[in-house]
């Protein structure tokens, strides 16, 4: 009997293995649920993150301007067109001043002009001051956070806009001092009409033998040459532009050219008296051709640089144009 009692008290019970019992078998259900809900769960957040992405992120990362090494991406593009009044909202237009921008910043250095955060920082200051001699750290540093609250442009972004704007001015102004002051010109003369039927009857009258000058006397719709003879003495050919340039650069002595459009609402007719392939330029010529001196040196510039324009899918076509109108649409609501 002692020997059995004693027996029986030195042995253990053992139990089944949870997974065996019917408690196992619910817990490692509720394991199950908890990873399959987890799983659901982490999936959603991948498919709405991703979501998120290709319609909130990747589209302003995109890019719209690319020149050399230097990018411009359509986030950036956005606060430019929203910021720039002059733009009017147009995104062609914005291309081309960025695009400037970018050989601006290119190509300054190649002259030894340079600017300095300290530059940028003065020129900053001075939009600041306006009409005012002095202005204040704090009030400086107001006008600033409200400049970057307005445009939404980063502190480096605007920066970076700054130090663009005195590198032009620069520019302009090392290249303005360079202006030749012997250039080639021709004696012009001018009448200008208020439609192509006008300018077509005028040309008749020339070509019939009727003399230029008494007929800008009696036709012509432009006040300054009219009591002229419609004579605008000595212009150097550099200023011309589009048909006007074209025009000069093939008439004879005394020939009429065909109606030429002048802006939106004229026609006009030129005639030349007398060309010199070298003549001191005037005062008022020379001030005209030093104002243009940077945009024909952009126009140089983009002969010879490699400009690629972006977009969602075939270059800046039609479906990149009218999702940033909607964008800007959308901002200005």
């Amino acid at each position: 009997m002692a020997q059995f009692t004693k027996a029986s008290r030195g042995k253990r019970s053992v139990r089944k293995p949870p997974d065996s019992t019917t408690e196992g078998k619910e817990q490692k259900g509720r394991r199950t649920r908890l990873i399959t809900a987890s799983l659901i769960i982490a999936i959603i957040l991948v498919v709405v993150g991703v979501g998120y992405y290709l319609i909130y992120v990747k589209p302003f990362q995109t890019k719209v301007i690319v020149v050399g090494e230097d990018t411009i991406n359509i986030g950036y593009f956005i606060k430019r067109i929203r910021m720039d009044i002059t733009a009017s909202g147009d995104p062609n237009v914005m291309l081309e001043r960025l695009t400037h921008e970018i050989l601006i910043k290119q190509g300054a250095p190649r002259y030894g002009i340079e600017v300095t955060d300290d530059d940028i920082t003065e020129a900053l200051k001075e939009m600041a001051r306006g009409g005012s001699e002095t202005i204040s750290d704090s009030e400086f540093k107001e006008w600033y956070r409200q400049q970057l609250n307005e445009t939404e442009l980063t502190d480096s972004e605007y920066r970076d806009l700054t130090h663009t704007l005195v590198l032009a001015q620069r520019l302009h102004e090392y290249l303005a001092e360079r202006v030749p002051t012997v250039a080639e010109q021709v004696h012009l003369h001018i009448i200008v009409l208020e439609s192509y039927e006008d300018a077509l009857e005028v040309q008749e009258k020339l070509d019939a033998g009727a003399d230029f000058a008494d007929l800008a006397r009696e036709v012509s719709i432009d006040e300054e040459t009219r009591e002229n003879g419609g004579d605008l003495e000595w212009v150097p050919v550099e200023i011309l532009e589009g048909q006007f340039e074209w025009a000069v650069l093939n008439l004879d002595i005394g020939e009429a050219s065909e109606p030429l459009r002048t802006g939106e609402l004229a026609f006009s007719i030129i005639t030349i008296s007398e060309k010199a392939a070298a003549r001191e330029v005037d005062e008022d010529a020379l001030e005209i051709m030093k104002a243009k001196v940077l945009q024909d040196w952009l126009v140089e510039e983009m002969r010879y640089k490699k400009i690629e324009f972006h977009g969602f899918t075939n270059g800046f076509d039609s479906e990149t144009y009218y999702w940033i109108k909607t964008q800007l649409a959308k901002r200005a609501g």
